[in-house]
């Protein structure tokens, strides 16, 4: 609510501008006016006393002048008047101002004075008070603006404290108030309920998959162990029996993972994890994916790195990565590199269609040309994972081709 888009600040903004504009209108209107009285009870009045005097001096009429007005004939007008052209003029001699009006009827020249050095005194008064006001009037819209804009959003930014700070929905402020801002607090409350109902279903729903498909895994493991005892003279046979058990035994530390997501990341814990060894071991799982395609795995490693984590769920992120580089390239290398920061493994393959790029973490996400068929809840159980984990997954498309995903660690 601090930034420069904040919406005090557009409040306390809209009302700073709209009173400028009216301040520049009175100010404005203010000049207008002082200039059209000038213009009206100076001017115009000058221009016809000058018209009359003319009038009365040529049909030699006795004339009387009203105070501070002078009227000159010909060689008497002063020398300052007299370069002036026909019209009325405003100008200063010293400290004193004058409206003149000259005239030329009947082969002679007129010139009629009048001095304004109070009313234009009196009109830089006014000009002076009407800016003074201005200024003040912004200065007391500033006040009023800044005031008045933390009044009115005070109950917005409650309300977005109180979601920021993930409150129980009953408890959000303004609940109860009959305006727009009731209305956006019973909202939120409504749709944070909604959210926190459709969360719990969904763990619950996880816990109750994941629990029951440990039990018959378990039987398969059992089973798979007793095989590999009774075909211990039977090599062949013996190597399925242990594959049916170490495909048993990945599936069992899923189902676990699986077991943890529906926990709240916050009760999870974890210890201390080599990735080394983890990696290692997943390549070595994702061998036998390879089969006899011409593809590489390459690790390379900065010393043995160490992450707070839980093995379960760490090993599920990079196994499904992993795999997926494997399945995806048909010839070439996966490269895989670990540093104390983070995790990348990029590949060769096709790499993935820009139009899934943006949705490329989200459920039942694939390629339209991808070869291969997929639930497309690989990558998104990846993200859901780092979520978990407070890692921070992201893609790459490098320009040779391929996909490139990274995983950077918190700092321990």
């Amino acid at each position: 609510m601090k930034s420069k888009q904040s919406l005090r600040r557009r409040i306390a903004g809209a009302f700073i501008l709209m009173a400028f504009i009216l301040c520049s209108f009175f100010s404005l209107a203010s000049y207008v006016a002082v200039e059209m009285a000038e213009a009206k009870l100076i001017d115009h009045n000058l221009d016809k006393l000058t018209n009359q005097i003319i009038g009365q001096y040529l049909s030699k009429q006795e004339y009387e002048l009203p105070p501070d007005m002078n009227f000159y004939v010909d060689d008497d007008i002063p020398e300052t008047f007299r370069k002036l052209p026909n019209g009325t003029h405003e100008i200063e001699i010293g400290e004193t101002r004058f409206h003149v009006v000259v005239r030329t009827m009947n082969a002679h020249r007129f010139a009629l004075s009048d001095d304004t050095t109070d009313f234009e005194d009196t009109e830089l008064l006014i000009f002076s008070a009407v800016t003074a006001g201005f200024f003040a009037s912004m200065l007391l819209s500033v006040l009023l603006g800044l005031t008045s804009s933390k009044l009115i959003i005070a109950p917005v930014t409650a309300l977005a404290e109180a979601v920021e700070r993930n409150d129980e929905p009953s408890k959000l402020p303004s609940l109860d108030t009959p305006n727009e801002i009731g209305t956006l607090a019973r909202a939120f409350a409504k749709r944070t309920d909604q959210l926190q109902h459709f969360l719990a279903d969904e763990r619950l729903f996880t816990g109750d998959v994941s629990h029951e498909l440990r039990t018959p895994l378990t039987i398969v493991l059992g089973a798979a162990e007793l095989l590999k005892v009774q075909l211990a003279e039977s090599p062949e046979q013996l190597a399925v029996a242990e594959r049916i058990r170490r495909v048993a035994a990945e599936a069992a530390e899923r189902v676990g993972a699986l077991l943890l997501l529906s926990q709240s990341p916050e009760t999870l814990g974890g210890s201390q994890l080599s990735l080394t060894h983890l990696i290692e071991r997943e390549i070595e799982r994702c061998q036998q994916l390879l089969g006899d395609k011409p593809v590489q795995i390459v690790f390379e490693d900065a010393g043995d790195v160490w992450v707070y984590a839980r093995t379960e769920l760490a090993g599920v992120a990079i196994g499904n990565l992993l795999r997926n580089a494997c399945q995806y390239t048909e010839q070439g290398t996966v490269k895989i590199v670990l540093t104390p920061q983070q995790l990348t493994i990029e590949d060769n393959g096709p790499g993935i269609p820009e139009n899934v790029r943006e949705r490329l973490f989200e459920r039942f996400v694939r390629g339209k040309e991808n070869p291969y068929v997929g639930s497309g809840l690989g990558l998104a159980i990846v993200k859901r994972v780092a979520d978990h984990l407070a890692w921070k997954i992201e893609h790459e498309a490098p320009e040779n081709g391929g996909s490139r995903f990274i995983l950077t660690f918190p700092a321990n």
